[in-house]
């Protein structure tokens, strides 16, 4: 009998050890980087993850915009607009895109969406930068950017367009 539970937990051994060290794994995997976590977790307010109700305002009498950004742990985002004024039924895709932190309250993303004709075929795509403030209660941010048109060969189409931003949490 002896014999045989040592048997047993020698073979278990290996299994219980190959089943903490995933434990493990997955748990520091849900920590992030340590240094990245200090400065999210000490920073007053200028949080930039989560989701953002935002109304772009283009340069020059532009449209109007009304989009939902989500900004994720890692520096990734998505994003999805709708014309507000004028109201039009863009032919856009969603966004998806960048975000990286620079400063204090200070952060920038680039985003990028797929743009269609009429008929439903692919016109090209479209690539936004913003520079982000976000205010020190981290309810709320400001931002400034361009918008660039590109073709399906990923030829620019006319200047860059200006743009503001601002956005409250969702």
């Amino acid at each position: 009998m002896k014999t045989q539970l040592i048997k047993t937990t020698v073979r278990r051994a290996p299994v219980a050890l190959l089943v903490s060290a995933g434990l493990l794994l997955l748990i520091a995997g849900t920590q992030g980087d340590p240094g990245r976590r200090l400065e999210r977790d000490t920073l007053v307010g200028g949080k930039l993850e989560g989701a953002w109700n935002v109304t772009v305002n283009v340069c020059n009498n532009g449209p109007t915009l009304t989009r939902l950004n989500t900004f994720m742990f890692g520096g990734t985002m998505q994003e999805f607009a709708a014309f507000v004024s004028p109201p039009l039924a863009a032919p856009r895709g969603p966004g998806h895109g960048v975000w990286e932190h620079s400063t204090d309250g200070h952060y920038s993303y680039t985003v990028k969406f797929f743009v269609f004709n009429a008929g439903g075929t692919l016109a090209g795509w479209r690539i936004e930068m913003r520079d982000v403030v976000v205010d020190v209660s981290g309810s709320s941010y400001t931002a400034t950017g361009t918008s660039q048109l590109y073709d399906v060969n990923g030829n620019p189409v006319g200047p860059p367009i200006c743009a503001t931003e601002t956005a409250t949490r969702f």
